[in-house]
């Protein structure tokens, strides 16, 4: 099997698993999810044996191609934390002005998932320090603890990109699995599918390794749909507080904001 097939079988294993798993739960976690993790920290480790091979085959003439591709898949790499954060709020917002409770819900809920995900990526990424393959090819085991905190060559693991990527898609297929369970089994594929995206370029770009990518697909997966499945089952003081909000159009051009917080 190829090994680009291969690793994107390895990609989408864990991520879908832990969108599929509806199983009703009080927590934020399931019970199921501490196999989850344990399943994408294997297979994250497992494929890190791999890592230097896969940065090699990536970065080959043939693969690179011409600065026209280089170009063209330099710009699908702006698909990043903070355009995404920026439309998912700009989503509530646009729910809130237009009275639309469902639009503010969805924003909310994809903003909660991309702000957690982002935090919590950002936070092992400084702490681990691993070397992007660009600044260290030859070893993909190059840690130096707390050294991404200065530099940005040491925040590689994991990928911020496939992250935020797949968080979006998580919070997505979890709104649309619960608000209209019918059209589940096409935004599923569609979504994980544009979902890998970010991640193949910066393997293409020479920004992560591709345990990285795995790791952050993972994360993101694991979060965007567990904090959507919490909002819906339990309604906490962020949503009742920014569902409860008001926003108006203001005469002058500006707008109102307003908060009663739902009970």
């Amino acid at each position: 099997m190829p090994t680009r097939t291969t690793l994107v079988i390895v990609m989408l294993v864990p991520a879908l698993a832990a969108a599929q798993d509806t199983t009703s739960h009080s927590g934020f976690f399931r019970k199921r999810d501490l196999v989850l993790t344990g399943i994408a920290v294997a297979a994250t480790a497992g494929l890190s044996a791999f890592d230097t091979r896969i940065a090699r085959w990536t970065q080959q003439p043939s693969v690179q191609g011409d600065s026209a591709r280089h170009n063209a898949i330099k710009k699908v790499t702006v698909v990043n934390e903070m355009p995404l954060t920026v439309a998912a709020v700009a989503t509530y917002g646009i729910g809130k002005l237009t009275h639309s409770p469902t639009v503010a819900d969805v924003g909310l809920h994809l903003t909660e998932s991309l702000v957690v995900t982002e935090a919590l990526s950002e936070g092992v990424r400084i702490a681990l320090g691993r070397a992007r393959p660009r600044a260290s090819a030859t070893d993909p085991y190059n840690f130096r603890p707390g050294k991404g905190f200065t530099q940005f060559e040491y925040r590689a693991f994991p990928s911020l990109h496939a992250a935020v990527a797949f968080a979006t898609a998580a919070s997505l297929v979890e709104e649309i699995r619960l608000r209209k369970p019918s059209a589940s089994k096409y935004a599923t594929p569609l979504l994980y599918a544009a979902a890998t995206i970010p991640g193949f370029t910066r393997l293409y770009l020479d920004q992560h390794w591709a345990s990285d990518v795995l790791a952050g697909s993972f994360v993101g997966a694991l979060l965007g749909t567990r904090i959507v499945q919490h909002a819906h089952g339990h309604r906490t003081w962020i949503d009742k507080a920014l569902l409860g909000a008001t926003i108006t159009a203001d005469p002058q051009g500006g707008v109102r904001v307003g908060f009663a917080m739902e009970r």
